[in-house]
């Protein structure tokens, strides 16, 4: 009721749209007020154990857990419990060892973690665990002493730390494990090996004097995120330049283009918040995936998942049977952020959601809505109609940029550019000239070092020339 009363509020011209293709350092100030005052001030659902990697990408959901909570404190998250699934398989063999010392070998692909006794990555405290032993390998020491806590939930707390052998700068990932699953992110991240995805170093099982089993994930550490390059624009009244625009949500489309067509996994909780940044080189890196899951064609999974402002449409009429083009809707969302200097759907709640999208696409049609879920009845919907992106996005705006939101935001799941399309896009155009640099007149990070697993091939309709004549079908 409350959505019906909000659209035909909208339809009769009693609420405003006074934001759209409005200046975004005034515009965003309504956003910069609910978020300044929070710790990463991120809308999103949580789930068990899923925490990022540092303050701004902290824990978000994941459908393997039983438990509902908020990272932080935030009154507009009230709606945004999450409904989770139960993963089917079970943990084998983890037995906690009552020897803080006492390590079990642990090779990363085909071994269980070591399991230490304490807390694990406690501020101060350092954990010593093993790597090797098996197959004729030697055994490796590797220890780690936790600095600080960078992000913090209700299931899991991430702390900055360090290998002690090689001074290296990690970020621990420490969450709450159900002993009788195995942990779905880990299983995934063991498959994960793109330069654009944060890369699992080590893991290791702690378990505490009341028998709680953790699971610590050891992660390369980048300093930065998304979010927080893009604020800091914001509160210089700064626009994010272009090329960093281009780089970032190039370097974004590559790495969900390996996830979804390499090796076929959803990341359903993409957000600014959860794509770390390499200040110096301007790499990025897709984090956090608590939330990701393997789709099976025909097997249901749960609607109730992405953090708020990022969330497809399909996902809120209730869709069980999506595809990884809720994670392509995500990502359009991210892009027309970062043009604007501010979500381009800020909705209060889960029914507020739907109004903030149809106050820009306009009403979706019944053969829309049944595009994204066919289950759906209730078509009494006041006509809305769709603004134009140009004032959405300023006219100001490059024209592939608004072309390229525009191919990404449709109501319509089969309609939306998929990752490997949206890298072909002109839009990137800039990034295949090898006449263009950064602001600072310094070179981009690897764009092209593409591996034999990840040489998909381009239709030829998507091929844009370049000058540095590098064919679109490596595209990883």
């Amino acid at each position: 009721m409350n959505m019906m009363r909000r659209i035909r509020s909208i339809a009769s011209g009693r609420t405003s749209i006074s934001d759209l293709g409005g200046d975004s350092s005034t515009s965003g100030s309504r956003f910069d007020q609910q978020v300044e005052s929070k710790i990463n001030g991120e809308e999103r659902p949580v789930e068990r154990g899923a925490t990022g990697q540092e303050q701004h990408v902290a824990s978000t959901s994941a459908d393997n857990a039983a438990s509902k909570s908020h990272v932080y404190s935030n009154p507009k998250l009230g709606d945004d419990e999450i409904n989770r699934e139960i993963p089917e398989t079970g943990i084998k063999d983890c037995k906690p060892s009552t020897n803080f010392q006492k390590l079990v070998d642990f090779k990363l692909q085909d071994t269980e973690p070591t399991t230490v006794s304490g807390n694990g990555a406690e501020t101060g405290q350092i954990v010593v665990t093993t790597v090797g032993g098996q197959d004729g390998q030697s055994k490796q020491t590797l220890t780690y002493q936790a600095e600080q806590v960078i992000g913090n939930g209700s299931f899991g707390v991430v702390f900055q730390a360090k290998c002690l052998e090689t001074g290296e700068p990690v970020a621990i990932k420490k969450v709450l494990q159900d002993k009788r699953f195995k942990n779905r992110e880990l299983e995934i991240m063991r498959i994960l090996n793109h330069p654009n995805i944060v890369q699992l170093r080590h893991c290791f099982f702690s378990v505490t004097e009341k028998d709680e089993l953790y699971l610590n994930l050891v992660l390369e550490y980048v300093p930065d995120t998304v979010y927080k390059v893009s604020r800091q624009y914001v509160k210089m009244n700064q626009h994010m330049p272009i090329i960093y625009v281009q780089l970032y949500a190039y370097q974004i489309c590559r790495a969900l283009n390996f996830l979804h067509n390499v090796i076929g996994v959803c990341h359903r909780d993409i957000k600014p918040q959860n794509l770390l940044v390499n200040p110096h080189t301007h790499q990025l890196k897709v984090c956090d995936f608590g939330s990701a899951k393997k789709l099976v064609p025909s097997e249901p999974n749960i609607a109730y998942i992405c953090s708020r402002y990022y969330r497809a449409p399909e996902l809120i009429f209730g869709a069980s049977e999506y595809t990884t083009a809720i994670d392509m809707w995500s990502f359009g969302c991210v892009l027309a952020e970062l043009l604007l200097g501010r979500p381009l759907f800020p909705g209060e709640s889960s029914v507020d959601q739907l109004v903030e999208i149809i106050k820009v696409l306009g009403t979706p049609s019944r053969e829309e809505i049944k595009c994204m879920n066919p289950h759906y009845t209730e078509f009494k919907f006041p006509h809305i109609k769709a603004h134009s992106w140009l004032k959405v996005l300023h006219k100001r705006m490059p024209p592939e940029a608004v072309d390229l939101v525009s191919r990404l935001l449709q109501y319509s799941p089969k309609l939306r550019y998929t990752a490997l399309e949206a890298c072909a896009h002109p839009f990137f155009n800039d990034l295949r000239n090898p006449t263009t640099s950064l602001p600072n007149g310094g070179s981009f990070p690897e764009l092209f070092n593409f591996t034999a697993q990840g040489n998909l091939i381009v239709p030829h309709s998507f091929y844009v020339p370049c000058e540095r004549n590098i064919y679109l079908q490596h595209l990883d």
